[in-house]
Order: structure tokens, then C-alpha cells, then sequence
């Protein structure tokens, strides 16, 4: 509700958030959460009612204050969380097929070359590893994996 208010009265804000991962039941699910829950870092300027206008928006609680005056971010600091919580560049997950052999690039397994058993989803592929001479299936991101010369 806040960010909404503030977005009416044209005060510039940022509220970074970050794709997490959670289990819901027997299903995986990403969602786009706050990176800092309950906080928005605002810049009021005198056009958009300063920083009384900001202290009174629906859905603001209170400004963090450091002595009399609002704590004040620097500059830099938000250009790097801008850059660092700026939204990933979204690739399509490359497609395999059930035979292909790959080089899993990251992760617990990173460098093992594994055969593609399945890819019931598009980002999800299963994969059989050879772990101390058995044939092990393990499910990894799509994105993580390079095709092998065969």
C-alpha cells in the first residue's frame, strides 16, 4: 500500500526485492519477495511535499531518523543496490533431450558429466551420475548445465 501511495504522489522510492525459492507442500514455488521487508528507501523533494508528505503517506509507519532530521542513504549505496538487486536478464533454460550428455557447471556435482534421463519441465532436467560405480538420478536447474561433445 505504500509503495502504491507513494507511486500517486510521484515521490521517487525504491523497494528492492529478490526471486526466492520456497517448498509449498510437494511443489517448489518462486516468488519475488522485499529484499529488506518493511522498508522503502524514498528521496522527497520539495515538489512532491518533502519529507512531511512522505511521513504522513498511508502505509509509511515512520522515517528512520538519525538526531532531528531523516537518516539520510548515501548516494553510492543505493546505486549499488540498485545494480545488485537490479531484475536477472532472463534466459531461456536451454533444452535437452533424453540421451544428450552434459557438464553440470555449478553446484554440489559441478564438473561431472552426467546422461539426460528426463526433462518432465521446461528449467528442470533429471540426470543419471555415476557415484561410486552406481548410477544415481538427481534433478538440476536447466541453466547450469552445458552440452558435452559427444
Amino acid at each position: 500500500m505504500a509503495l502504491r501511495n507513494l507511486e500517486r504522489q510521484s515521490v521517487v522510492h525504491f523497494a528492492p526485492t529478490e526471486l526466492r525459492t520456497e517448498r509449498r507442500g510437494a511443489k517448489f514455488v518462486t516468488r519475488d519477495v522485499p529484499a529488506f521487508p518493511g522498508y522503502v528507501f524514498v528521496q522527497p523533494s520539495a515538489a512532491s511535499g518533502g519529507v512531511r508528505a512522505v511521513n504522513s503517506t498511508r502505509g509509511i509507519t515512520k522515517l528512520i531518523t538519525l538526531g532531528q532530521g531523516p537518516a539520510i542513504v548515501p548516494a553510492g549505496l543505493i546505486a549499488a543496490l540498485r545494480i545488485r538487486f537490479a531484475p536477472p536478464d532472463i534466459t531461456p533454460a536451454p533444452q535437452f533431450d533424453q540421451g544428450d550428455w552434459v557438464k553440470i557447471l555449478d553446484g554440489p556435482f559441478a564438473e561431472f558429466v552426467a546422461q539426460v534421463e528426463a526433462t518432465p519441465a521446461a528449467e528442470r532436467v533429471y540426470l543419471l551420475i555415476d557415484l561410486m560405480g552406481r548410477a544415481t538420478r538427481v534433478a538440476v536447474d536447466a541453466r547450469s548445465l552445458k552440452r558435452e561433445a559427444s
